[in-house]
C-alpha cells in the first residue's frame, strides 16, 4: 500500500512540474492546476505563514480587527489564486454555452452596465486586488478607474498588469483602507467592489465611506459572498461551512444581505436593484469547482493522506499539510457544500444610488 501511495505522490508531482514548465499551471481551477500549485509552493516558508495566520485569527476574534490577517493571507495567496484560477478572483454564473473566460467577460459587461460607466467617468474599485475587473470596466467603457487596496503585493502586481494592458492613462492603484479612504468627499462618479466587504468587520463604516466619496446621482455596486435567509446559525452544519470559509481567508463572519441593505440605507443610499445573476437555467456560481473535478479531489480523504506522505518524504515543505487543509481544501469544499444548501451565495449584485442634491 505504501509503495503505491509513494508512486502516486511522485507521479502527481512530476505532472505538476511539467505543467509549470509548459506554462499550463493556471486559469482553469482544475486538478492539474492544483498539482501545479503544490509543486510551485513546495519550498515556501509555510511554517511562518501559518503561524502568522493563526495569530491573526486569534487577534481578529478578540478585537474585530482582521486587517493584519488579510494582508498576511494575500502576501502568499495573491499569486497562488492567480496561478490556480487565472486573473478572476470571484465567482460568476456558469452561463450555458459559454467558456469560463466568456462567463467573466459577460460579467464585466454586466458590471459596467450596473455602474452606468461612461467615458468621462472616474470610477473607484475598492478592495481591488490586482484590479482585473476595474481594468475590464475601463476597457469596455473608456472610463478612468482608481483601485484601492491595502496590500503591497497587489499594488506592485496591479500596476504591472495596468502597464501590460496599456491602460496607464486610464487606471491606477492606490494604497488605503476602505474604512477610511484617502479621498475627498464626492470624488468619484461611480463606486464598486467585488468580494471585498467580506473582510470588513464594520460594514456600516465601509459603506458610509463609499457613499462619502461618491458624487450625488452616482451608483454604488456591491457584488459579495453573503449568507442567505436560509442560513441558520444554530444549524451545526451551516455554521461549520461558514466558519471554515471565514477562517480560511482570515475574515470576520460573513455578512447577510439584510445587513448590506440596512448599512446602505443608513448611509443615505437608495436601493435601485438587487439581483441574483444565477438563474435556474444557468450553472451555479460554484460550478467551476464541480465541473473541473477539483472538488472531488479535495473532498476525498485520500488527498490529505497523500499530502501528509509527501510532507513526510520532504517532497513538500514543512506545514504544507496544514496549509493544504486550511487554504486549499477549505474554503473550496465549503463553498460548494454551502452553495448546494443555499445558505451561502456569491452571485448577488446590489445597486444603490446616492440621491442628487436638491
Amino acid at each position: 500500500m505504501w509503495v503505491a501511495l509513494i508512486g502516486i505522490v511522485v507521479a502527481a508531482f512530476v505532472l505538476g512540474t511539467l505543467l509549470i514548465w509548459k506554462g499550463q499551471g493556471g486559469g482553469n481551477g482544475s486538478v492539474w492546476d492544483l498539482m501545479a500549485v503544490m509543486v510551485r509552493y513546495r519550498n515556501e516558508d509555510l511554517q511562518s505563514f501559518m503561524k502568522r495566520h493563526r495569530e491573526a485569527l486569534r487577534h481578529g476574534a478578540k478585537t474585530g480587527d482582521y486587517v493584519g490577517g488579510v494582508c498576511n493571507y494575500y502576501t502568499l495567496m495573491s499569486q497562488l489564486i492567480t496561478m490556480a484560477v487565472g486573473p478572476f478572483w470571484h465567482f460568476v454564473p456558469a452561463w450555458t454555452g459559454l467558456t469560463y473566460k466568456q462567463c467573466h467577460d459577460r460579467f464585466h459587461h454586466t458590471m459596467a452596465k450596473f455602474l452606468g460607466a461612461k467615458p468621462h467617468d472616474h470610477i473607484l474599485e475598492y478592495g481591488c486586488g490586482y484590479g482585473e475587473c476595474g481594468r475590464q470596466v475601463a476597457k469596455i467603457s473608456g472610463c478612468k478607474v482608481t483601485g484601492l487596496t491595502m496590500s503591497d503585493e497587489e499594488i506592485i502586481g496591479g500596476n504591472e498588469r495596468i502597464y501590460q494592458a496599456g491602460l496607464q492613462h486610464q487606471c491606477t492603484i492606490k494604497q488605503g483602507n476602505y474604512h477610511d479612504m484617502p479621498f475627498a468627499p464626492e470624488t468619484f462618479d461611480k463606486v464598486f467592489g467585488i468580494y471585498c466587504l467580506k473582510y470588513s468587520s464594520d460594514l456600516e463604516t465601509a459603506i458610509s465611506e463609499c457613499a462619502r466619496v461618491l458624487k450625488p446621482g452616482g451608483h454604488l455596486v456591491s457584488y459579495e459572498i453573503i449568507v442567505t435567509d436560509k442560513y441558520d446559525e444554530d444549524n451545526k452544519l451551516h455554521k461549520e461551512y461558514v466558519d471554515n470559509i471565514c477562517h480560511s481567508t482570515c475574515m470576520p463572519p460573513l455578512w447577510s444581505a439584510t445587513a448590506f441593505r440596512l448599512a446602505a440605507k443608513k448611509a443615505g443610499l437608495i436601493l435601485k436593484e438587487e439581483t441574483d445573476l444565477c438563474t435556474p437555467a444557468d450553472g451555479s456560481w460554484y460550478a467551476r469547482f464541480e465541473r473541473t473535478g477539483v472538488f472531488g479531489v479535495l473532498e476525498n480523504p485520500i488527498s490529505i493522506k497523500l499530502v501528509k506522505l509527501a510532507e513526510a518524504l520532504r517532497i513538500l515543505a514543512p506545514s504544507f499539510t496544514e496549509f493544504y487543509e486550511r487554504h486549499l481544501r477549505h474554503p473550496t469544499v465549503d463553498f460548494v457544500k454551502a452553495g448546494r444548501l443555499g445558505v451561502v451565495t456569491g452571485s448577488v449584485a446590489m445597486i444603490w444610488e446616492k440621491p442628487k442634491l436638491k
